[in-house]
């Protein structure tokens, strides 16, 4: 069915844009007064760190490749081999992904009690395990219930323990640090659909969905065997210092993932606790923004832009390489002047993208949403993670992360919902989009509602 297209008279874009700003000014101003000397960006992780720094990448590169832009690859593979309905293995996808944003939530639980090491390798080993129960589903119901399974332990190891080994290695260089590491999530969605295909057909030129889910669970129990016989959970297990610093030694708390440990936080204190659900809301409502203009992308721009599939799908490819560069120049705005007021920026930002990119104005203004809706998706994950170190240190990280991955993750997937929801009632995805600029806006105010001048790891 087609989309209708709904018109924007010239003045209500720029407007909107400028009102963007206005809203926003007033909010951020006392912290932009707080950050106007900004911190040196450094780059000393030592060899160890920079280690730890590609393995997490590789270990989120896992999470977004599996879990999301796999799909493209995973649904229609199983279609084919199945007989089943492509549209029902989708649908599919959603209540799978917010059980298993649950069902991770409870993962700090098992850190406190076996330690990140070794909770991150038996992850490792439970997803790829998953991922082989997954491969050999005979029906529906085992596909969904194997489905969330797999998304659970890939959450496990990649952003609760990957993020977790980032919190306790750079607890001060947070920022930049995950500015890198996020690129792992733009290279998944550039490769991984490719070798999916490519693995489909290595023992089946019909190419046979399971052989590469198969291949990706057998590259998961060797990365959970070199987990646990090579890697350490923190500088101190290395014999480094934090952040590779040592004059930092004495102004850090204790890492993540000492087993037993009773001084930490546990998961009722933090599910009591007000900022980690001020901090779930605030990248929840960003969060939309980015899902539902990604996952919208395609279509949007063949229904009502005139291009054809090949120049969307194009487009879209080179919006996520954008990417791999906006993870990178948001690491610096986090580093330089503080992740609340990079987090706040970056929701102005986002907002001013989408609507640059449904502003009427021929392609200028098209092309130039585009690329700041690519260097936006290229900070998306840096800021949850870097805002949960600052506030609750190495020690609580896991545990506070946990429930803010969840709280976000179950609000960010709500944009499927105004999607539907809001072109069924309108016919317009901009008018979706328009509600996506409001919540990035939201999303502004509400971190400007968390204090951070007096946590123990307070960047000023």
């Amino acid at each position: 069915m087609q989309i209708k297209h709904c018109t924007i008279p010239p003045k209500i874009g720029i407007l909107l844009v400028i009102n963007i700003f206005i809203v926003s000014r007033n909010t951020i101003k006392k912290d932009m007064e707080f950050k106007m000397k900004s911190t040196k960006v450094k780059y000393n992780f030592g060899n160890q760190g920079t280690f730890m720094i590609v393995y997490s990448a590789v270990l989120v590169y896992f999470m977004t490749g599996l879990t999301v832009d796999g799909l493209n690859i995973i649904v229609p593979g199983f279609a084919a081999l199945k007989g089943w309905d492509a549209n029902q293995l989708l649908s599919i996808a959603t209540p799978a992904s917010v059980a298993a944003l649950i069902l991770t939530s409870f993962w700090s639980i098992v850190i406190r009690k076996w330690g990140l090491k070794l909770s991150t390798t038996i992850a490792l080993f439970a997803a790829a395990v998953s991922i082989i129960l997954f491969a050999q589903s005979v029906n529906i119901l085992m596909y969904g219930i194997t489905e969330t399974l797999m998304i659970t332990f890939i959450n496990c190891f990649s952003v609760i323990g990957g993020y977790a080994m980032i919190a306790n290695w750079f607890p001060k260089k947070k920022g930049i640090v995950l500015g890198f590491t996020t690129m792992g999530m733009n290279v998944a969605s550039a490769t991984i659909p490719a070798l999916l295909t490519a693995f489909s057909k290595i023992f089946d030129p019909n190419g046979n969905i399971t052989h590469a889910l198969y291949i990706f669970a057998s590259i998961l129990f060797l990365v959970g065997i070199f987990n646990q016989l090579l890697i350490k959970a923190s500088p101190e297990d290395a014999g480094c210092f934090p952040d590779n610093e040592r004059e930092e030694l004495g102004h850090v708390d204790l890492p993540e993932g000492t087993p037993g440990s009773k001084e930490r936080m546990n998961y009722l204190q933090a599910l009591l606790n007000p900022r980690i659900w001020l901090l779930g809301l605030a990248y929840g409502l960003t969060g939309m923004g980015t899902v539902g203009i990604m996952s919208q992308m395609i279509p949007y721009l063949s229904s009502n832009r005139g291009f054809t599939i090949q120049a969307a799908l194009m487009t879209m490819s080179v919006a996520a390489l954008i990417g791999v560069l906006g993870s990178y120049l948001w690491g610096i705005v986090d580093q330089k002047w503080g992740t609340k007021f990079a987090t706040q920026i970056y929701g102005i930002w986002y907002a001013a993208a989408i609507a640059m990119l449904i502003a009427p104005g021929g392609q200028m203004t098209l092309y130039l949403g585009i690329v700041m809706i690519g260097l936006g998706i290229g900070g998306n994950a840096n800021f949850a993670p870097s805002m949960t170190t600052l506030c609750y240190g190495r020690s609580d990280f896991a545990t506070a992360f946990s429930l803010v991955n969840m709280i976000h993750g179950v609000i960010r997937s709500a944009a499927f919902l105004v999607l539907g929801l809001v072109r069924g009632a309108t016919g317009s995805t901009e008018t979706a989009y328009l509600i996506f600029i409001v919540m990035s806006v939201l999303g502004t105010v509400v971190i400007s509602f968390v204090n951070v001048k007096h946590v123990k790891n307070v960047e000023a």
